[in-house]
């Protein structure tokens, strides 16, 4: 899943809303086994009219991860060494949070280290959620 856009991570508010489906799915493998999560999203640009929503329905929660509602400013780390850093692999990776932001999931995209470092990382700045999109589309497989 991705979203893509012109704007850059510090001037894009974003609400995300998580929510668990009722029932886990099977993945092709029947010994992994995963729940569905499905992602409202509304986005407002500084500037722009209405804000846009979207609903992403192909999300899945992690095998140790809480199947709980997550409500959040979504905030991509900051770049690193003047590059963009995508990934949040690197033990420098930072975020910036707006001090009246209460709560915030970090938006890191796959690949380069492990999704528990990934997590581990956001966590150690206060993340309440991680969504990690795929760097490849289906089709590129």
């Amino acid at each position: 899943m991705s979203c893509a856009g012109r704007a850059g991570p510090a001037r894009l508010a974003a609400l995300a809303l998580l929510t668990c489906s009722l029932w886990p799915a099977r993945a092709d493998n029947a010994s992994q086994e995963y729940y569905t999560a499905l992602i409202n999203v509304t986005v407002q640009e500084p500037g722009r009219g209405a804000p846009l929503t979207f609903r992403i329905d192909r999300g899945r929660y992690g095998l140790d991860s809480p199947k709980a509602e997550v409500r959040g400013q979504v905030l991509a780390p900051l770049p690193l060494h003047g590059v963009a850093d995508h990934l949040g692999c690197d033990p420098q990776t930072r975020f910036f949070v707006p001090p009246n932001i209460k709560q915030w999931i970090a938006l890191l995209q796959r690949g380069n280290c492990t999704f528990k470092e990934k997590i581990s990382r956001a966590a150690y700045h206060n993340a309440v959620a991680v969504v990690i999109y795929n760097n490849k589309s289906k089709e590129e497989n």
